[in-house]
């Protein structure tokens, strides 16, 4: 079975959000709590695809 944590929290979901939001750019896996509150009012922010499991 595929897992993936969420780079924040550390909990595993079964939907991930892929996102840039901080410097350095890179790409990292949110969960939905966690990337609602990154995302706010961020000029950083970036989405780049939802994960299933």
């Amino acid at each position: 079975m595929r897992k993936k944590n969420c780079e924040i929290c550390s909990q595993d979901f079964d939907t991930m959000f892929r996102v840039q939001y901080k410097q350095p750019k890179a790409w990292v896996f949110l969960c939905e709590s966690c990337l609602l509150r990154v995302k706010k009012d961020n000029p950083l922010y970036k989405y780049g695809g939802t994960w299933k499991r």
